[in-house]
């Protein structure tokens, strides 16, 4: 009797050190298999961001400024809080994108700004001041262009424009509107 225990003792330690070894092994992968790192936080928080985006002579083509800029590393993903998005052309004048909230891509050439989204075109020269509010609005910043899908109301003195969302083109300022669009004159003369 005292041979098949012998037998079998190191058979059963080296079960239980495998099962030892394998639920270490499973307690390790749970609790620190993210190296630690708690993905609903950010890694990196600045405050009062401001970065700016210039062309190959050194001129400002863009700024991008924010009150909290929240940068994710596993997901890539960066969250600004009460963003502002100033587009600036030498003949055009500047445009102004703010709102509560937006998101931008990996590689900085999309971003979507979300919650009460207003975009502001000060007057120029002979051109009246123009404003826009919508809910969602994905600006491509190499491209210059901004869209969206989502109602919008844009207003000049004098007149009111709604539609069911748009394209622009920031370089030129040519809007397409798209869906339902409507057009109200405010104060018009009447002959």
């Amino acid at each position: 009797m005292t041979d098949k225990l012998s037998l079998w003792l190191p058979v059963a330690i080296l079960a239980m050190l495998a099962a030892l070894s394998f639920w270490i092994d499973q307690s390790v992968r749970e609790a620190g298999g993210h190296n630690g790192v708690n993905l609903k936080e950010p890694d990196s928080i600045v405050e009062n961001f401001l970065a700016v985006s210039t062309d190959v002579t050194g001129t400002p083509r863009y700024q991008l400024a924010a009150d909290k800029l929240s940068h994710f590393t596993n997901s890539k993903l960066t969250l600004l809080d009460k963003p502002k998005f100033t587009h600036i052309h030498p003949s055009q004048g500047e445009m102004q994108i703010s709102s509560s909230k937006a998101s931008v891509s990996p590689d900085g050439d999309k971003v979507v700004f979300t919650g009460q989204v207003n975009v502001l075109r000060p007057g120029l020269r002979d051109r009246a001041e123009m404003s826009m509010q919508t809910s969602n609005l994905e600006v491509l910043t190499q491209k210059s262009e901004a869209h969206t899908q989502e109602p919008v109301i844009i207003r000049q003195p004098g007149m009111q424009v709604t539609a069911n969302g748009l394209h622009l083109f920031a370089n030129s300022r040519v809007l397409k509107l798209k869906g339902r669009v409507k057009v109200e004159y405010q104060n018009a003369r009447r002959t």
